[in-house]
């Protein structure tokens, strides 16, 4: 046998002649359908013939072949053809035992290889081709993740057959959450027709190998499935249109791991020996071989599909691949390039694309009229009427835990400065307040009655994200140093809130904004916070915070508690760290919220929306209102907001609530943050409305955001500085209560106590 050996490879081609779709179950698998076309190799290597003439291990003859003095190294196609020209040829000499030896030994090593590995968080698509019930005659598809957008070419064949790849960014948010959406057109000269839209969950690739090609069914719709309404999915899957081929690389990121649990042993890779180290640096090579012999059809990877009746070249047509850079995305912003550095700053500007690209990841099915996200507003606004909000009957906090929530929230109020302390009308009044010299600084130090050398630091104008106002006060009362945030007062407040992706802390998740603000608290205030202790030789550290602020003086605190040696130690071990929150924005995970029960106290009235709120329990209310429009459907707009009686009402209500307990009882739901530590709610009596009592907080409290009309003016400040003095009130007209102290564990666990008011002649 010579060099110039010409393989030839001839494979029976099907007839792909148009059939009715139904199911993807019933789809045959068009990968191995299609015929395997692969050009005429020329052997250029006898050291791989002599290997099989004499059974050398076949990884010898690829080194021998490679360091040999051809111009370019061997190629996955002639490698292929090498292996299946050697099997005739031992098969007509030697029979049929040592080639299938050598390929056995050959797959062995080859699957003891790791597949290549993929960059961090991405996600490859190789869109394949379609089929559907209808013909199309210049079909395309757009890829969307969130603000990341690809189109594939426009193809001239019924089915597509695009093989072009594409890479998308995906962190651990958008695993939790986002979809991939595929909508396909079909391109004409006026405009371009929508046929129908396919999607891929990202969580529902938890458990799937790394690379596997799939078919994923083309639904009519324009929404995705994963959002639209139970009324709305009902109408929509009872048939589809078709089904599109992809293959998908992906490695699922593995969830958070409690910091209890010893993380795995990591195991290094360590590449098979037999293989040479030329080849070890040739990563396309050793993917490709890799999944020739482990995957039948992976020729289809690196060959467009050829139809039999097509007369075009058979030549082989590389596959196309669209991949995003590290530090850009494929969306431009150019407004905000526009802009320039010299107006905002690069932080801001990135701050702000990260809103923008979560903003899109939440607007993915959600093509909802202005009319219609005012139809579901009303809608739901009326269903929540009937809905009680759960009150825990573990019985009332104790007069300590209130005078001690109204003493500490006194500090979180003063933060807002002037313009704080007049809104709750306990100023000197707004004009005169704002004409006073350092305003802010000269009404907290009014409002918290202290001397002036005790206010030790401000910064009430912080103009940064990620960095909120703030003041660090020494009170003497309770020998502590007192760290007081703001909450949301400024745009670069709302920016750090609006930040709102999930990332993987402490084995758990956190909000990403509040973070990186405490992150930034924890590297550039901390050690001055520390001189300031161990000057007034202080027994504790208190940290207090309002709606951001306490967000984010909680996850301070968290941090703060994992060197509390260090403070007990430099302080004699007679050394606490507190924090108390008020109406906090919800910031951790489920577990970290209950792990620091002990040391954060947290706040909130009745229904303050904003306790409530996180990416998660905003994915629920997006379906809820999907679900609201579909429900109000039939009533139309006059009904909805003029003349809807009871009866026409009815109807509507039943569907809401399938929508909300459907919610309630998937298996797969929508992660979602809490409130950290102990909580607890303040609530207005039931028969009488002036009286206020504390209780501990349902653990179910942030899992579901109630639209009603009062939820967001119940996170203001004057009825927090109203609820405390009532409460406390309440608390003393119970004489059990009076000289009585608890643990927030050891109040759950208590009997309910029933207010009760005397009667006044």
């Amino acid at each position: 046998m010579s060099d110039g050996f010409i393989a030839s490879f001839t494979k029976p081609k099907p007839n792909h002649s148009p059939r009715e779709f139904r199911t993807s179950a019933s789809l045959p698998n068009l990968i191995t359908q299609q015929p395997l076309r692969r050009p005429s190799m020329t052997m250029t290597s006898p050291a791989i013939m002599t290997a099989i003439a004499h059974s050398e291990p076949i990884s010898h003859a690829l080194s021998t072949s490679a360091t040999s003095s051809s111009p370019t190294a061997v190629s996955f196609f002639s490698v292929s053809s090498t292996i299946s020209v050697a099997t005739e040829s031992s098969t007509v000499g030697a029979g049929t035992t040592t080639a299938t030896q050598l390929l056995t030994r050959m797959s062995e090593e080859i699957k003891q290889r790791p597949w290549r590995p993929l960059p961090d968080n991405r996600l490859q698509i190789n869109v394949k081709r379609i089929d559907l019930n209808e013909v199309l005659q210049k079909p395309y598809v757009i890829l969307t993740l969130g603000d990341q957008s690809y189109r594939t070419s426009i193809s001239e064949r019924e089915h597509g057959d695009w093989n072009e790849g594409f890479e998308f960014r995906v962190t651990y948010h958008a695993q939790l959450f986002d979809s991939l959406q595929l909508d396909l057109y079909d391109c004409s000269i006026l405009w371009d027709r929508h046929v129908g839209r396919a999607e891929i969950k990202l969580s529902h690739l938890e458990g799937l190998p790394e690379s596997f090609t799939s078919f994923y069914e083309i639904w009519d719709r324009t929404k995705s499935a994963s959002t639209m309404s139970n009324l709305a999915g009902k109408k929509t899957l009872s048939s589809n249109i078709g089904a599109i081929q992809l293959r998908v690389h992906y490695r699922y990121q593995k969830p958070p791991q409690p910091e209890d649990i010893a993380p795995q042993e990591t195991i290094s890779i360590v590449p098979a020996p037999r293989i040479s180290s030329v080849l070890e640096d040739d990563s396309n090579f050793l993917a490709q071989l890799s999944e020739a012999m482990m995957d039948e059809a992976s020729d289809t990877r690196f060959q467009k599909y050829e139809d039999p009746n097509n007369k075009e070249s058979q030549s082989q047509n590389q596959l196309k691949f669209a991949k995003v850079d590290d530090d850009d995305t494929v969306v431009q912003y150019p407004i905000l390039d526009m802009v320039g550095p010299w107006t905002i700053a690069p932080e801001t500007q990135k701050v702000v694309k990260a809103v923008i690209r979560l903003a899109s990841a939440f607007g993915q099915g959600f093509e909802l009229t202005n009319a219609q996200i005012l139809t579901a507003v009303v809608v739901l606004e009326r269903y929540y009427r009937d809905v009680t909000s759960e009150r825990m009957d573990t019985g009332l906090a104790t007069l300590e835990q209130v005078e001690h929530a109204g003493y500490f929230w006194r500090f979180s109020m003063a933060c807002y400065g002037y313009a704080g302390i007049n809104f709750v009308g306990k100023g000197n009044g707004i004009m005169k307040d704002l004409i006073r010299w350092r305003s802010d600084h000269a009404c907290a130090i009014d409002f918290l009655r202290i001397p002036k050398e005790d206010l030790l630091a401000y910064e009430f104008h912080a103009s940064k994200v990620f960095h909120p106002s703030y003041y660090v006060a020494l009170d003497r009362a309770t020998n502590s140093i007192v760290l007081a945030i703001r909450g949301t007062m400024s745009a670069f407040d709302t920016l750090t809130d609006l930040v709102c992706e999930y990332q993987q802390w402490k084995g758990g998740l956190v909000h990403g904004g509040m973070k990186t603000s405490a992150d930034w608290f924890m590297n550039h205030l901390v050690p001055q916070l520390v001189a300031y202790i161990a000057k007034h030789k202080v027994s504790a550290l208190n940290i207090v915070g309002h709606s951001l602020g306490g967000g984010t003086a909680s996850i301070l605190t968290m941090m703060l508690l994992d060197h509390q040696h260090e403070f007990q130690s430099m302080l004699n071990g007679n050394f606490r760290i507190q924090c108390h929150a008020f109406a906090p924005a919800c910031s951790v995970s489920k577990d970290l919220a209950d792990k620091y029960r002990n040391h954060i106290r947290c706040y909130v009235y009745e229904d303050d929306i904003v306790s409530r709120l996180s990416y998660g329990s905003m994915m629920d209310v997006k379906t809820m209102m999907l679900g609201a429009v579909e429900a109000a459907s039939h009533m139309g707009l006059t009904k909805v907001f003029l003349t809807g009686t009871d009866e026409d009402w009815k109807p509507t209500m039943e569907a809401v609530s399938e929508s909300r307990r459907q919610i309630k009882e998937s298996l797969v739901q929508n992660p979602k943050l809490y409130i950290a530590g102990a909580v607890f709610q303040l609530w207005r009596h039931l028969e009488e409305q002036d009286c206020v009592e504390m209780k501990p907080a349902s653990s179910r409290l942030c899992e579901e955001v109630l639209i009603k009309p009062a939820a967001l003016s119940q996170h203001l400040l004057g009825i927090l500085d109203n609820a405390f003095p009532k409460a406390r009130e309440s608390s003393m007209m119970i004489p059990s209560n009076q000289n009585r102290t608890a643990s927030p564990t050891a109040l759950a666990k208590e009997t309910t106590i029933h207010l009760t008011r005397k009667k006044t002649n």
